[in-house]
C-alpha cells in the first residue's frame, strides 16, 4: 500500500540559439497579376450589373416605379375617404368630422405626385461602373526593409 513518492519533475531547458531569420521576396510580376485579376473582376462585375439593370431597370427607374405606386396609394386612400353627411351638418350645425381625414389624404396625395415628378426625372440616369485602374502598388511595389 505504502510505496515511495514519485520522483519530482525534471524540467530540462534547452540552451538559447540566436533566431533564424527568413526574407521573402514577392516578384513584381505577382503585383502586376494581382492588378489584373482585380480589373477582371471589376469588368465582369460590370457586365453582370448592366444585366440587372436590363432585367430589372436602374435604380432610378425602380424609384420612379416605387413613386408610381406611392401616387396611386394616397389616390385610393383620398377616393376612399368618406365624406360627412350634409343633411345632418346643416341640421345639427355640426361640422364634417371627415373633414381632417379628407385634407391629409389630399395632402399625402399631392407630396406623392411631387416626388413622383421628381423621380421621372431622374429616370434617364445609370450610375457609374466602377473604372479599373492599375493600383501604385502594381507598378512600384513596396521597398524591402532588411
Amino acid at each position: 500500500m505504502g510505496g515511495k513518492p514519485a520522483p519530482a519533475p525534471q524540467v530540462l531547458m534547452p540552451a538559447p540559439t540566436a533566431p533564424t531569420t527568413y526574407l521573402s521576396v514577392v516578384p513584381e510580376k505577382s503585383y502586376q497579376d494581382l492588378a489584373a485579376s482585380m480589373k477582371r473582376i471589376q469588368e465582369e462585375t460590370g457586365k453582370i450589373q448592366e444585366q440587372r439593370y436590363s432585367e430589372v431597370g436602374t435604380p432610378a427607374e425602380v424609384g420612379a416605379r416605387q413613386a408610381g405606386l406611392r401616387v396611386t396609394e394616397a389616390a385610393a386612400y383620398l377616393a376612399d375617404t368618406p365624406t360627412g353627411d350634409k343633411y345632418l351638418e346643416q341640421s345639427t350645425g355640426k361640422k364634417d368630422i371627415y373633414q381632417p381625414l379628407a385634407q391629409a389624404a389630399q395632402t399625402q396625395l399631392t407630396e406623392a405626385q411631387k416626388e413622383y415628378a421628381e423621380a421621372l426625372k431622374k429616370v434617364g440616369e445609370k450610375p457609374k461602373a466602377t473604372v479599373a485602374e492599375t493600383p501604385s502598388w502594381a507598378t512600384n511595389p513596396p521597398e524591402l526593409k532588411a
